[in-house]
């Protein structure tokens, strides 16, 4: 079988989805903090506007699994060797950041003197449920996937022309399930963590299959050429770019009124314009990672390569330096709060990425902290 296309383009879309991940997360205490000040609407901006950073890595995972695997025959040899590297590169990382999360809680709550079988289930509750820290739950939605792939893979094979539609199947089973969830739960009936499920980012995953299946074709639409705009295609890609500006900026919006103005509006709305937001979000990435590497070898290409294959390192790891770069006294008004919270971004950016990029090019062991390292990225596409 003929060896896919590499495209390395993706690890620029994985540097840009991973730096708004550290935006959510460097902005997370400023709503609570600066509510009611001007710096409010900027630092909410900044926190809403990003929150297509986990949809977008789905995306990028249902991209480069359907991309790479559509035209595999679905063996028992494949099947082996896809779960293999999954429970090397992602699972066992997991766990062992897993562990640092949980000592780094227990130490900062004093509570080493709990019974050991307390201990235990406490830590077996966060294992299974992503919940040693907060970043960690997105491994388990991922996990969810990979067991589920097979079979979407099984069928995609035998149908494929249901890839085309593909986007739209997850677009209804996940809106099937948040109104199941968000109507039943008011009921009564259950109550779910939607967050930590799969189905809660169907959409996101079949836009990738379908794209991945069909990207040959698509490509002339997805990617911003000369030639391209020559043919007619630039109104399609300036239409997007505004729907995608329009779309975040009203869930932002939507958002400031809830904070400040206390308005109460179906929470469907919300769910509604951050879903539409996301989904604009992983074409307009693709687009802007075909367009920041077309700059050619530039010092910005280099970097924004580097950032993307140490991405699944800098997420595990960012966490813990923000954690204690907020250990730190900071003083005086509100240019150095904007300044100080600048910095923590900055801070876990830096100090996670040139630890990961250190790892992995002086410890050959690297894999079991970070994952996948560089020099996988040589021989296909990295899995996201």
């Amino acid at each position: 079988m003929r060896q896919k296309e590499r495209i390395p383009q993706l690890d620029i879309f994985r540097a840009i989805a991973i730096f708004a991940v550290l935006a959510i997360h460097a902005t997370s205490r400023t709503l609570a903090e600066t509510l009611g000040t001007n710096m409010f609407h900027p630092f909410l901006f900044i926190n809403k506007f990003s929150q297509f950073a986990v949809p977008s890595f789905i995306f990028l995972s249902g991209f480069v699994l359907f991309y790479n695997y559509i035209d595999r025959p679905l063996g028992g040899k494949t099947l082996g060797k896809f779960y293999s590297r999954r429970l090397l590169y992602i699972i066992v990382p997991y766990v062992l950041f897993s562990l640092l999360y949980f000592a780094l809680k227990m130490t900062a709550g004093h509570t080493w003197s709990l019974p050991p079988g307390e201990m235990a289930s406490k830590l077996w509750k966060y294992l299974w449920t992503g919940t040693a820290y907060t970043h960690l739950y997105y491994i388990i939605i991922i996990i969810q996937f990979y067991v589920l792939f097979p079979l979407i893979l099984w069928c995609l094979q035998k149908v494929r022309r249901l890839a085309a539609w593909a986007p739209l199947i997850g677009l209804i089973l996940q809106w099937g399930f948040v109104l199941l969830n968000k109507y039943m739960t008011n009921n009564g009936y259950w109550q779910l963590s939607k967050g930590s499920l799969a189905i809660t980012y169907f959409s996101y995953f079949l836009l990738g299959a379908g794209i991945a299946v069909y990207y040959p074709t698509l490509k002339k639409w997805l990617v911003p050429s000369r030639e391209g705009w020559r043919a007619g295609k630039g109104p399609v890609w300036i239409t997007l770019w505004l729907l995608w500006i329009v779309a975040g900026v009203v869930h932002v919006e939507l958002w400031f009124n809830n904070y400040t103005k206390k308005t109460v509006i179906n929470s469907l709305w919300y769910e509604g314009f951050s879903n539409l937001h996301a989904l604009l979000s992983c074409v307009v990435l693709l687009q802007a990672s075909f367009l920041l590497y077309g700059a050619g070898r530039s010092l910005l290409t280099r970097l924004l390569l580097s950032a993307g294959v140490c991405s699944f390192g800098i997420y595990l790891l960012h966490p813990l330096l923000l954690f204690f770069y907020r250990k730190l006294p900071f003083h005086g008004g509100s240019l150095a709060y904007t300044a100080a919270i600048a910095g923590g971004w900055l801070f876990a950016l830096l100090g996670s990425w040139l630890v990961v990029a250190l790892a992995f090019r002086y410890t050959k062991l690297a894999w079991i902290i970070f994952g996948s390292g560089p020099q996988k990225a040589k021989s296909g596409s990295k899995s996201a």
